[in-house]
């Protein structure tokens, strides 16, 4: 709805009406009544047959939620949270009902099994029936678990349960439940033995590679050996390069023959070698103490003197043999600095190409020391996981071994006694409970066929789903009493007198009302002409135009004039007044659709004139068209009617057909739109229009129908 406020915002906590049990019940009474019957005729063999006294027997476990250790606690039994424990306890009592468990509990009855076991019943029927009639179940807030046998026969039932029960704390205390079995523990010792001997070949192999590397340890953190001295020899011969580079240069220093400074710096190191000789140092000495002596025995004689010349002679040879020694200390100490330096570098050069050879070598056997060192790394890390793992299976089979010798977390709390009252039976009981069941569900099938009924039952639903309250709540048309037929001329006085309320506010002199249906059969026509005389009662000219071609009316035609809508368009030289059927007794103004042999109408242009044209003669015009799902027709007149009114019939409209239409007119956007529900039933077991029809009266009906016109009229004056 765009541009009025025809239909009201439904109320938020408007009420359905699909839930009304005494209608349910009236309308399938036949559906009721049999089911009772059926029940009531089934209830009596069951009652006879399982109305038979049972008995009872029940043992009583006590489940701890932790078991009391020996050595340490065992965190397997740690339940952390009282699901865990519940799950834990329901396992158990999963285990208590166990084929093997419960074979073994036959086999200790002997005889007595016999109380269970039917004669010439099989040994595995017997125990899959125990299977079944065991109960077993925790007993609420409480660490115990109920072992209930029943059965129709009390003889041995208790001696059943308990052996029952004693054979399962046995098996329960020697397996220790959650602890681990003598099994476990075999595979414990198994995997042990394998984890040993896999360490014994492992360490062989370690001492074989240890023996051809030559080491005795293996350490992850360390550095290779073999890298380690890799490295000291890369760093010798490193090292022995830059000697033998100093001693080349020390030797060139002294012998290059090229270079006149070279031989002035070995003169130089002579000099000071000489100079600094202690030897040569006392021989000059002496040889000068000699000299002084002599120089002061010559100083006084005459050159001519005898003594003269002995002691000039005697000076010179003190000279030539100083010189002479310092000239051969000299050449010896050039020669010892020269070879020095020359055995130096040949030195360097020896030491330099044996390293070379040295780490060549080294090179070569890199590769497989670290191929075998990692090997042995490697062999050395699996023997410390195998330890650690060993030392894991040697602590846990030590530990379960002590802890299997541990009391168990199951114990018996009370064994089962010789049962003597039955805990269930009787068939008065049970046909009693037969014949409840009866009635409930006779009572509840007619509920629910109506629940699960997808169509619309009651104009609740419609406002419900639409947000909008409908415009005229319509009853079935063969409802003949006079309640009804007076309800239904309320609903529709009121619905002609909005639409009419519609048109004074909108300003228009004329009013174009279109009447459609979510589906055939939805009484659209009925209530056009219905409508229209309304309309004519109110002193309102009104006239009703079928532009439904899928489905015309009888009610439309006059046997004097057959002509219709359609001809109006074919023959254009044929008057208005030709084709308007005047109104009777019984019908008001009309126009047929007219013979035609199309589904669907032409002309839009020339029929949208033809309306117009209508609405200067009538004040009113309704137009009786098909359902919107089924006609394209119906779009076009939803677009330029005024009002759009959609019915939706009861009974018949199911939600989603209804859905589908209301979105089809959303899309469309008419200017005004309204919802009307029709052929409601009146629901004798309750509802509104049962209540409704018990107030109006004849009479009443005249003075509502009085009272309504006189305050529409006092209103628009």
């Amino acid at each position: 709805m765009t541009e009025s406020n025809l239909s009201s915002r439904a109320d938020e906590s408007v009420a359905t009406g699909t839930l009304m049990p005494l209608v349910s019940w009236r309308k399938h009474y036949k559906l009721s009544r049999q089911i009772f019957i059926v029940i009531f005729l089934l209830g009596l063999p069951f009652a006879w047959f399982k109305g038979a006294p049972y008995y009872a027997a029940t043992a009583v476990i006590h489940v701890a939620p932790r078991a009391s250790n020996i050595l340490q606690e065992n965190k397997e039994q740690d339940f952390s949270s009282h699901e865990q424990y519940r799950q834990f306890l329901e396992q158990q009592a999963s285990t208590v009902a166990r084929y093997d468990l419960l074979l073994a509990a036959f086999q200790k009855l002997g005889d007595k099994r016999f109380f269970w076991q039917l004669p010439k019943e099989t040994e595995r029927h017997a125990l899959e029936r125990l299977q079944t009639a065991l109960i077993i179940t925790p007993v609420n807030d409480t660490y115990l678990l109920s072992v209930t046998l029943e059965s129709d026969k009390k003889e041995g039932l208790d001696e059943i349960v308990n052996t029952l029960v004693e054979n399962y704390i046995e098996n329960a205390h020697e397996n220790q439940l959650i602890y681990a079995s003598k099994e476990r523990i075999q595979l414990l010792y198994v995997e042990r033995d394998k984890l040993k001997d896999i360490i014994a070949t492992k360490k062989k192999q370690l001492v074989s590679i240890a023996q051809e590397l030559g080491v005795t340890t293996f350490v992850d953190t360390a550095i290779n050996p073999y890298d380690a001295l890799l490295t000291d020899s890369q760093s010798a011969y490193s090292k022995a390069q830059r000697e033998r580079l100093v001693a080349d240069a020390s030797l060139l220093l002294f012998d290059n023959a090229k270079d006149i400074k070279d031989e002035a710096a070995l003169d130089a190191a002579v000099a000071e070698i000489v100079y600094k000789d202690l030897g040569l140092t006392s021989l000059k000495t002496n040889m000068y103490e000699r000299r002084s002596e002599l120089v002061r025995s010559i100083s006084g004689l005459d050159p001519k003197h005898p003594g003269y010349a002995q002691i000039k002679s005697q000076l010179e040879v003190i000279e030539a043999d100083v010189t002479s020694a310092t000239e051969q200390l000299t050449a010896n100490v050039k020669h010892m600095l020269l070879e020095d330096r020359r055995s130096k570098v040949t030195l360097a050069k020896k030491i330099e190409q044996d390293l070379l050879a040295q780490i060549t070598i080294q090179k070569k056997n890199a590769s497989s020391f670290s191929t075998l060192y990692n090997d042995g790394l490697t062999l050395n890390r699996d023997i410390k996981t195998l330890y650690t793992q060993l030392e894991t299976v040697e602590n846990r089979s030590s530990f379960l071994e002590l802890e299997s010798k541990a009391p168990g977390v199951v114990r018996i709390e009370s064994l089962a006694r010789p049962p003597e009252l039955p805990v269930r039976g009787g068939r008065k009981k049970i046909f009693l409970i037969m014949v409840f069941l009866g009635i409930i569900i006779a009572g509840g099938v007619p509920i629910v066929i109506d629940m699960l009924d997808k169509r619309i039952r009651t104009a609740g639903q419609v406002e419900k789903l639409l947000g909008y309250k409908p415009l005229a709540e319509l009853l079935e048309s063969n409802q003949n009493d006079d309640g009804s037929q007076n309800n239904t001329a309320h609903q529709r006085r009121r619905l002609a007198l909005a639409l009419e309320r519609e048109r004074k506010q909108s300003g228009k002199s004329s009013s174009l009302i279109l009447l459609t249906s979510v589906v055939h059969n939805s009484a659209v026509t009925s209530l056009a002409l219905e409508l229209a005389m309304d309309y004519k009662k109110i002193d309102e000219t009104a006239i009703v135009v079928e532009v439904n071609l899928l489905t015309s009316d009888a009610r439309y035609v006059n046997k004097d004039n057959s002509a219709g809508l359609v001809n109006l368009l074919f023959d254009s030289e044929l008057a208005l007044s030709e084709v308007i059927n005047p109104a009777d007794g019984h019908y008001p103004d009309r126009i047929s659709i007219g013979l035609s042999k199309e589904n669907l109408l032409f002309g839009y242009q020339h029929l949208q004139k033809v309306l117009e044209k209508i609405s200067e003669t009538y004040s009113v015009v309704i137009l009786d068209a098909a359902p919107i799902l089924y006609s394209a027709d119906t779009e076009f007149f939803a677009s330029i009617c005024d009002i759009t009114l959609l019915l939706i019939a009861a009974n018949q409209v199911k939600l989603g057909e209804m859905k589908r239409a209301v979105k089809l007119l959303e899309r469309i956007d008419p200017k005004a739109i309204g919802f009307v529900v029709t052929r409601l039933e009146i629901f004798q077991g309750g509802g509104y229009y049962a209540s409704m029809n018990n107030v109006y009266s004849q009479k009443e009906t005249e003075e509502v129908d009085s009272r309504l016109v006189a305050d529409y009229y006092k209103k628009n004056d």
